[in-house]
């Protein structure tokens, strides 16, 4: 009998063993997270017509380094600045403006011109924690808010030999030109002082849009224009030859003009009159700038003219005539 009951003590010591081995021994109590959001780290903010744009990001991360899901809430505030100066201070005269679906991201937040026009004001961004737990406040933005920009209207865009020339009215003293080609995103062109720019970097047979907008600088600038939209087209003509000579020769007149010097030249039309008549075309897309003339009768009268034409097609208006008689 005793020998079952030892038995018996240590089957259950050894199971007693075994359990204790499963659980492991019990750690530090840890205290209870916070959930403090992570202070933004950067606040932008610029005027974009009549409206104040701040731009922001909430981390993803609390201060313990666990995921934030979401917070309380997420303002940014606006007010002029104290003396002396602290954040806590200012924040409590500051104008809130909540943003909403406060979740970690980035955010965007306009405020009207109209409640701040003509003041220097402080940006600052804050979030409070789903345990209502602040963060610190964002490094404040400076910023002077000035009376709206008009946008540029009546924005035209014209078809011209060196491009594409731009047209608006407005009464700013710089502007920003933006352009697309065809449906692509709109990127910076470039800045004019004046109510007009001409985009020499434009290619033939591609549609360009062209909006403009009005600033002071770079935290300071009118809503950009509606589009102006242009479709280029190779539709001028080269240079009109110049210097035509006619120089009588046995049995023909020698015509000469200066050279042509266009990428797209094609060749040039050779016109005659007889006797004052009207000018007939005698020779076409001749390479050279020389041609002789060989089919002419004693005792009359001719006067020439020479005009140039380009691969389009598009043809110069004539030189001036020159003039040569038969003997």
């Amino acid at each position: 009998m005793q020998t079952k009951r030892r038995d018996h003590r240590e089957r259950c010591f050894a199971f007693l063993l075994l359990l204790l081995a499963g659980c492991g021994f019990p750690g530090p109590v840890l205290p209870p997270l916070l959930d403090i959001p992570s202070q933004v780290p950067v606040v932008n903010a610029a005027e974009y017509g009549d409206k104040i744009i701040v731009e922001f990001t909430l981390p993803e991360l609390t201060t313990e380094g666990n995921p934030l899901r979401n917070v309380r809430l997420l303002e940014v505030r606006i007010g002029p600045g104290v003396t002396p100066f602290s954040v806590d201070a200012w924040a409590q005269t500051a104008k809130s403006y909540p943003v909403p679906s406060p979740a970690p991201g980035p955010f965007t937040r306009e405020i009207p011109v109209a409640d701040w026009t003509g003041k220097e004001v402080l940006i600052s961004v804050r979030a409070v924690g789903p345990k209502g737990k602040p963060s610190q406040w964002a490094t404040v933005k400076n910023l002077r808010v000035e009376p709206p920009l008009p946008t540029p209207a009546a924005v035209k865009a014209d078809n011209v030999e060196p491009g594409v020339k731009l047209t608006w009215q407005g009464g700013a003293q710089k502007y920003r030109i933006y352009r697309s080609v065809g449906d692509a995103t709109p990127e910076r062109l470039a800045e004019s002082d004046k109510t007009e720019y001409t985009d020499e970097t434009t290619q033939y047979d591609k549609t360009y849009r062209y909006r403009v907008q009005a600033f002071l600088d770079d935290f300071h600038g009118s809503t950009v224009s509606d589009p102006a939209e242009v479709t280029t087209r190779d539709v001028f003509p080269p240079a009109v030859p110049g210097a035509l000579t006619a120089i009588l020769g046995v049995n023909t007149v020698e015509l000469a003009w200066t050279r042509s010097t266009e990428s797209d030249f094609r060749g040039y039309n050779v016109y005659r009159s007889t006797d004052g008549g009207p000018f007939v075309r005698i020779a076409e897309l001749i390479a050279a700038p020389t041609f002789s003339d060989n089919k002419i009768e004693a005792g009359k009268k001719y006067r020439y003219e020479v005009s140039a034409v380009d691969t389009k097609g598009n043809e110069s208006a004539h030189s001036t005539p020159a003039e040569a008689s038969a003997q």
